[in-house]
């Protein structure tokens, strides 16, 4: 369980799905001359997470898909964790846009997120 939050009187908990995945991006510009020689520039590194998400109702879809459209700043931790992140919805197209069926009061979709 992690809780996706702005402060603390505004957040959601979430329940990510199996296809969970948590990845350490590199941030860097390679650069090759004529002799061959390699160089590589780090700037710097970032984190993303990236997983699916069901059964969620209408005001939390409503709420995830609000701070995505305002790209609001957000923190996200995991439950009894130590490590807190600022980090970003950064989706291409809206996250939690589905109707879970065969209902029409939960939803699904995938949200990906970025520390910044």
């Amino acid at each position: 369980m992690f809780r996706l939050f702005v402060d603390s009187n505004n957040g959601v908990d979430v329940e990510p799905e199996y296809n969970y995945m948590e990845n350490d991006e590199k941030i860097e510009n390679r650069h090759r001359t004529r002799s061959g020689a390699e160089y590589v520039y780090k700037w710097g590194s970032f984190k993303e997470w990236k997983f699916d998400i069901r059964w969620v109702n209408s005001s939390f879809r409503a709420l995830v898909n609000s701070w995505w459209s305002t790209n609001t700043n957000l923190l996200w931790m995991e439950e009894n964790g130590t490590e807190v992140f600022s980090v970003r919805i950064r989706n291409r197209s809206i996250p939690i846009s589905k109707f879970e069926k065969p209902y029409t009061d939960t939803f699904r979709g995938t949200i990906e997120l970025g520390t910044y």
